[in-house]
């Protein structure tokens, strides 16, 4: 289309001018406006054809972005259902000794203390992963992602569940620094041996302070299992959310 153009202006020129010199400089005035048409039809293609190239280049940028990004929920998912049966168990376990109270230390079947014990102690701590959000929200390539629903999900999560890991920490350090220490003192581990230890007094199985551990470790695992546990609370959705939306946004 430019040669196109300019072989028309190029005949202006060369045509015999009918009325003089204004004719002449008119087609020159014709050329030139011509020209400067050309130049600006010229850039607009140039612009054109980067920002195709530059929208491409986004575009692959933004399906690596959305891959990492599903693949870092899937395993959040995961992570989190993981320590939710973990947790289950632990309630259950703790359940099981509160219903005994006041422990009888001849009568309770040793194996289902010792499982119990176990699973009590567990610090178990839910390795929700942020690496490809921590970095990306810091970089001008969180605006490659085009779904704006995606990118504010991904703002709100850190915050979305800064509660959860203070109260998990919380009951980590209670029981690494309040149970783990108390039974540390009157039990042998593994505890499934240690009972059969002579030295062992279990006397302790019947005292209000050995109780009063297992409520405050019930308690500490419900509040974290309320927080998470339902597929209608916040963080379970937002994962749900954040899951469907990669792997919509990269079809």
């Amino acid at each position: 289309m430019i040669k196109f153009f300019r072989k028309i202006r190029q005949k202006l020129l060369t045509q015999n001018p009918a009325d003089g010199q204004a004719g002449r400089l008119g087609r020159y005035l014709l050329y030139a406006v011509g020209e400067i048409i050309l130049v600006v039809i010229g850039i607009l293609i140039a612009l054109s054809i980067n920002n195709w190239n530059q929208n491409r280049i986004d575009g692959r940028k933004e399906s690596l972005l959305l891959k990492e990004i599903n693949a870092e929920f899937k395993y959040n998912k995961e992570e989190l259902e993981s320590t939710v049966r973990t947790y289950n168990l632990i309630l259950n376990e703790c359940d099981l000794l509160i219903k005994l109270f006041p422990i009888n230390q001849n009568e309770i079947n040793k194996d289902t203390l010792s499982i119990a014990l176990e699973l009590i102690r567990n610090t178990i701590s839910a390795d929700l992963s942020m690496g490809s959000i921590s970095t990306l929200i810091n970089t001008s390539s969180f605006e490659i992602i085009s779904n704006n629903e995606l990118r504010t999900l991904l703002i709100q999560w850190e915050d979305l569940i800064s509660d959860y890991f203070e109260r998990e920490e919380q009951a980590i350090n209670y029981t690494r620094q309040t149970i783990t220490p108390y039974l540390a003192t009157r039990l042998p581990r593994p505890y499934k041996r240690g009972l059969d230890d002579e030295r062992v007094d279990l006397s302790f199985l019947t005292s209000i302070e050995f109780e009063n551990l297992i409520n405050d470790r019930r308690r500490d695992v419900n509040v974290l299992l309320n927080i998470v546990k339902d597929e209608d609370t916040e963080i379970r959705k937002a994962i749900d959310r954040i899951i469907l939306l990669s792997e919509s946004s990269n079809d």
